[in-house]
């Protein structure tokens, strides 16, 4: 194929198939009479090339950072141990972490509760967090922590209890752990996967993993970081001259006696024999708030096929466990406010607040 090359409008011809040319300035490469190369074509190859290559750049960065949106959910996932004694079993039947919109280099509180879904007694048990960094938002700290080993992604905390939980019954347990704020001076805020484990009577029986986003900003809690201001210096200023004069003796005023209002006193009296029922269904209690006079007996009426167990708030009574009818004679006047608690709850447990009152026949 011949080719001609143009340069100071001179036309050379070359059998050659390649053309070497020391500059662009004023050349045109033409095949057959057709010009496919100048010097504004170079250009614009050249600013299409940096365009790609930026944006290439851009999307790798992105990537790396996953920054491209992540939902974190609340949800928990949960695994279960093999265990050696199988009569020993626990089960985490809520857990929360708060607050819900922290920060990083803030406190966060897990606050658990453990029931005792085995036949022999529970009389330790040993809470394990592991905090791991899932994403950061920081782009640099999360491209770092891309090559870090899963040892130093993951901070974990131990703290043990010595809380007795009989079979059937619940107790609430909740533990303080620090999370990072920086690191190298950039900040840690981001997704991390919080993984609790329960170990009962020293047997690991149950881990729970939840996801934890930690915003950025200053952490709130300051008791720590207080700023002392310098003391200005004091001028004494001229002792002013005072002329006292003697103020008219004022009349007393007599002071009215507040009568105090008496608090309600507890009364307890003799079982009345009536019963009243109560339905659990749908993981819910039928009514929200029941009112009944000292001495009746309520029956929680349990149609759904898990066994469910009554967590009063306020320690007033021990935990009922209801698998399908369940009575408490209620002799002694007050409130009571019972959550329901359940195997694979995921959401707040309902609250049935009963109000015993005193009959005035009584």
């Amino acid at each position: 194929m011949a080719a001609t090359v143009t340069f100071d409008n001179r036309t050379l011809n070359a059998n050659q198939t390649t053309i070497v040319i020391d500059s662009a300035e004023g050349v045109s490469v033409g095949v057959k009479g057709v010009t496919f190369l100048c010097k504004e074509t170079i250009i614009n190859i050249c600013d299409l090339m940096k365009r790609l290559i930026s944006i290439i750049l851009v999307l790798m960065i992105v990537a790396l950072s996953g920054c491209t949106g992540q939902d974190v959910s609340s949800e928990t996932e949960g695994q279960t141990f093999d265990r050696a004694n199988l009569n020993l079993d626990g089960k985490m039947m809520d857990i929360k972490l708060s607050p819900n919109d922290a920060r990083a280099g803030e406190n966060i509180t897990a606050k658990l509760v453990v029931g005792n879904t085995g036949t022999e007694n529970i009389i330790s048990e040993t809470i394990e967090i592991q905090a791991k960094a899932k994403s950061l938002d920081d782009v640099l700290a999360n491209l770092a922590l891309k090559f870090m080993s899963e040892e130093k992604k993951t901070m974990t905390f131990t703290m043990k209890y010595y809380e007795e939980i009989k079979p059937g019954m619940i107790k609430p347990l909740s533990h303080v752990f620090s999370t990072p704020q920086e690191m190298k001076n950039r900040s840690l805020a981001g997704i991390y996967d919080i993984t609790v484990i329960l170990s009962v009577n020293g047997q690991k029986v149950e881990a729970r993993s939840i996801k934890l986003k930690l915003g950025s900003g200053k952490p709130r809690d300051t008791s720590n970081t207080l700023e002392y201001a310098s003391t200005p210096a004091v001028t004494a200023a001229p002792t002013p001259i005072v002329t006292v004069t003697a103020a008219p003796t004022p009349i007393p005023t007599p002071t009215p006696t507040l009568t105090p209002v008496p608090t309600p006193e507890e009364v307890t009296v003799e079982p009345t024999g009536k019963i009243y029922v109560t339905r659990i269904m749908g993981y819910k209690f039928g009514e929200s708030s029941i009112t009944i006079d000292a001495g009746d007996t309520l029956q929680w009426y349990n149609l759904d096929d898990d066994t469910m167990t009554l967590f009063e708030m306020d320690g007033k009574i021990p935990n009922q466990s209801v698998y399908s009818r369940k009575n408490y004679n209620f002799t002694t006047t007050g409130t009571y406010r019972f959550k329901l608690i359940y195997p694979k709850m995921r959401v707040e447990p309902p609250v049935q607040v009963i109000t015993v009152k005193l009959n005035q026949s009584q």
